[in-house]
C-alpha cells in the first residue's frame, strides 16, 4: 500500500497537499476529486477503473502492495511466466527467452473475479470456514463431555467409598458379634475350669484336713486304709492338672486378631483407584 495514499498523486508533484478521494489500481495513484475527474476523461485513462480511497486502505496488505508496474523498467506488466509464476514486462523477454509459456496478462485477468477458479476459491474459503467451525465445535463438545466425565468418575468414586466403607462397617459389625460370642464361650470355659479347679481345691483342703484328723486320732489299721484313699485322690488330681496343661487349655483360652492378608496386601498394592488418562 502507498505511503501516500491519503494524498493525491499528481497534486503532490506539483508540491500540492490534496486529500485524495479515489485510487487508480492500474496507475497506483491516488487522486483527489479534480484529478480523478481528469483521469476519467484522458485518453490514456478513461477506461482506468477507479475506487474509493476507503475502499482501498480496506484492501489486505498483500493485495494493495501488489506491484503493477515492472521494478527495472518502470513500465506496466503485459505478460505472464506460467514457469515462473510472475508477471513481466515485454522487455524482460531476454531474461525469460526459453520459457515456453508467455500469456498476455490482459488474457490471464479477464473475468477473473468471475471465473471459475475464483468461484473455486470462494468455495474454498467457505468449507474451511465450515471444516473450522465443525472441529471447533466437536472440540467444545469433548470439554463438555470431558467435564461430564469428570463428574462421574468422582460421583462414581464416591460411590465406591462409601460401599467400601458400608463392607468395612458390615464387617466390622460381625466381627464384633462374632468377638463377643467368641469371649462368652472362652469366658464360660475358663469359668468351667476354674469352678473344676474350685472343687479340687477344696477337695484336696478336705483331704489335708482328713490327714491331720488321721494323725490325731485314728488307729494305725485306719491310718493305713485312710492313706491310701488320700493318695488316690491326690493321683486323680495330679494326673488331671497334667494332663490339663500337656493339652494346653490354658492356651486355647486367649483371645487372638489375626490379619486377614487379602486386606493387608489392598492396602499394599492399589495406590489408585482410577488412573485417569487421555486419548490423543
Amino acid at each position: 500500500m502507498a505511503t501516500n495514499a491519503s494524498l493525491c498523486a499528481l497534486c503532490d508533484l506539483r508540491h500540492l497537499m490534496t486529500p485524495s478521494t479515489h485510487w487508480s489500481p492500474e496507475c497506483e495513484e491516488a487522486l483527489c476529486i479534480n484529478c480523478n475527474e481528469h483521469h476519467s476523461l484522458s485518453k490514456s485513462s478513461r477506461n482506468h477503473q477507479v475506487i474509493p480511497i476507503s475502499e482501498y486502505i480496506d484492501l489486505p496488505s498483500c493485495i494493495a502492495n501488489i506491484d503493477l508496474f515492472c521494478t527495472y523498467h518502470n513500465e506496466k506488466y503485459i505478460q505472464y511466466c506460467v514457469k515462473h509464476e510472475c508477471t513481466i514486462f515485454y522487455k524482460c523477454i531476454k531474461e525469460h527467452g526459453k520459457c515456453s509459456e508467455l500469456i498476455l496478462l490482459e488474457e490471464l485477468t479477464h473475468e477473473v473475479k468471475s471465473s471459475e477458479d475464483f468461484r473455486d476459491m470462494e468455495q474454498s474459503l467457505k468449507d474451511v470456514i465450515v471444516n473450522i467451525n465443525r472441529i471447533r465445535e466437536y472440540m467444545k463438545s469433548k470439554i463438555e463431555l470431558n467435564a461430564n466425565k469428570n463428574k462421574k468418575i468422582i460421583e462414581d468414586v464416591s460411590r465406591l467409598k462409601n460401599q467400601i466403607n458400608q463392607h468395612l462397617d458390615k464387617l466390622q459389625e460381625d466381627l464384633m458379634k462374632e468377638l463377643d460370642e467368641v469371649e462368652k464361650e472362652s469366658c464360660v470355659k475358663i469359668k468351667s475350669n476354674i469352678s473344676s479347679f474350685n472343687d479340687k481345691e477344696k477337695e484336696i483342703i478336705r483331704c489335708n484336713t482328713d490327714i491331720e484328723n488321721i494323725k490325731k486320732y485314728a488307729s494305725d489299721i485306719q491310718a493305713f486304709h485312710g492313706l491310701r484313699d488320700i493318695q488316690k485322690i491326690i493321683a486323680e488330681n495330679e494326673k488331671c492338672i497334667q494332663s490339663f496343661v500337656e493339652t494346653k487349655k490354658l492356651e486355647k483360652v486367649e483371645l487372638e486378631f489375626i490379619n486377614n492378608s487379602t486386606i493387608q496386601e489392598f492396602l499394599s498394592n492399589v495406590m489408585k483407584i482410577v488412573h485417569p488418562s487421555t486419548l490423543n
